[in-house]
């Protein structure tokens, strides 16, 4: 890392990414973009992935560059490598060498052909156990990664996990109001037509309903769309809701 970077300025510069990104992934971009940039200096480029791992299926969210995420994802056709196995157990992992390495040597080879020599992979730190994630580093030089420059990548990630911790909470909040903004317009579209099924049938309110559960299960749709057409049959228009 850049020796004028201070961590206030890590924690300065995630913040402004938060408040001027449209959502996550744009702000997981700007954090491997940003990351790649303080981590290089004299020593050459450095090339980053996030690695984010999620209900036993890992995928590269964010990276740096297309080569950078061409890379990052070699470790999946293997499904290990030092970033997966970074995020799978919280610890750090560094390769200072694939040509040296022993640890994963079918990878190696294929990051090699790719024209990479060395990684660290970091943990962050996420709320709750669904999910967890990695910074990955790739340098096409061997033993970049010092002792020193291990010391600042592992302060650096504690640093920007805060404001990742943030971004995942806000998106967690984001879709759960949308999921209930959805459920109650369904359940609204869902009473509409029950009302006129038992308008037009006079029939009671279970029947109604069991009516509509078996259009939907007839047709193979849900509920919520056999009760919209109902709904447009009966007034002429498309299903609009105070929610939408």
């Amino acid at each position: 890392m850049d020796s004028r970077l201070k961590e206030a300025d890590v924690v300065g510069h995630v913040q402004d990414m938060l408040l001027d990104t449209q959502d996550v992934q744009d702000f997981l971009d700007e954090l491997a973009r940003f990351s790649a940039e303080s981590m290089s200096g004299p020593r050459g480029q450095i090339y980053c992935g996030i690695t984010l791992l999620r209900h036993r299926s890992a995928a590269t969210v964010a990276s740096s560059s297309e080569h950078a995420q061409a890379v990052d994802e070699i470790q999946y056709q293997f499904g290990d490598g030092p970033c997966l196995r970074s995020c799978r157990e919280g610890v750090l992992v560094h390769v200072p060498d694939f040509e040296l390495d022993t640890e994963f040597p079918d990878y190696n080879d294929t990051v090699l052909k790719n024209g990479m020599r060395s990684v660290l992979a970091v943990p962050f730190e996420l709320p709750g156990a669904d999910a967890r994630a990695g910074l990955n580093l790739y340098s096409e030089k061997p033993n970049v990664f010092d002792a020193a420059a291990v010391e600042s990548a592992v302060s650096y990630v504690r640093q920007a996990s805060k404001g990742l911790r943030l971004a995942v909470l806000l998106a967690q909040r984001t879709d759960n109001a949308a999921n209930l903004k959805n459920a109650m317009a369904s359940r609204t579209i869902i009473d509409m037509a029950v009302g006129i099924i038992i308008a037009q049938n006079r029939c009671s309110q279970e029947d109604a309903i069991n009516l509509i559960k078996s259009a939907s299960s007839t047709r193979n749709l849900k509920l919520r769309d056999v009760a919209a057409a109902i709904v447009e049959s009966a007034g002429g228009g498309p299903v609009a809701t105070h929610f939408d």
